[in-house]
């Protein structure tokens, strides 16, 4: 089995998708994955952990990063889910260097999804993929009758996917899980790619903290995910420091 991949200094990535005893992919809904990974210390990556992940293999030249693509490429991989009730992404699709010419659009993509500098993403999604990145959302009355929806990841043709419509429980599709480590030996044990990580800011605001809540994230895990990719830039990531970190 491939080692994890360290995101940071404390996340690890699966190295490939799950498999069962017999080496065959899993595939599961996203509600099916929450289960599966239940009680084993992992989760379902979140989109933004796959962006670090993007950009610390591709710095590095790193094979790992043809395995993940692989995944896309035969197979939706899950990245969690969106509750629209609690979700300020607009109503529509559209290819995301497009999208984000609109400040509301930019600005949900970074807090809900990427954390880090939408347009940055939508340039790094497309050099690791060679495919234009694009995003499907809920509609309107979707979002009023069943408003939890799965993320999934794919490369099709001709487009990076990025599926945010789909029911959690019945569409599925492969996950790698995503863990936190903490001690030299667990860290020893991952392959580890060079990268030049910013400091975890020490404290964020209370609103900044609610927001985390909805998204299933506590506020520190959002400003080091912010953090971690602070290596590109990223003036709508610095405006956030700046508004939500105390000096």
């Amino acid at each position: 089995m491939a080692k994890p991949i360290l995101i940071g200094s404390n996340l690890a990535l699966d190295g490939e998708a799950e498999r069962d005893a017999d080496g065959r992919y899993l595939r599961f809904s996203q509600q099916g994955w929450e289960q599966h990974f239940a009680g084993t210390g992992k989760r379902i990556p979140a989109v933004w952990e796959y962006v670090a992940a993007f950009k610390q293999l591709d710095e590095r030249k790193d094979y790992a990063l043809s395995g993940i693509l692989q995944d896309l490429n035969e197979n939706l991989s899950c990245a969690g889910k969106i509750d629209y009730r609690s979700s300020n992404i607009p109503v529509g699709n559209g290819y995301i260097d497009q999208l984000v010419a609109d400040t509301s659009w930019r600005r949900a993509l970074e807090d809900e999804l990427f954390h880090y500098d939408a347009g940055e993403t939508a340039k790094l999604l497309q050099k690791v993929s060679g495919k234009h990145p694009y995003i499907w959302t809920l509609n309107v009355s979707g979002r009023k009758s069943n408003p939890e929806k799965a993320v999934w990841l794919f490369i099709s043709k001709s487009r990076f996917g990025l599926s945010c419509d789909n029911s959690h429980i019945s569409i599925d599709g492969r996950a790698r899980g995503v863990s936190v480590v903490s001690t030299a030996k667990e860290v020893s044990n991952i392959a580890i790619p060079e990268m030049k990580i910013s400091p975890v800011p020490i404290a964020v605001s209370q609103s900044y903290s609610e927001q985390a809540g909805q998204t299933g994230h506590n506020a520190i895990d959002l400003a080091y995910a912010r953090g971690l990719l602070d290596g590109l830039p990223s003036g709508t990531v610095m405006d956030w420091k700046k508004r939500h970190v105390f000096k």
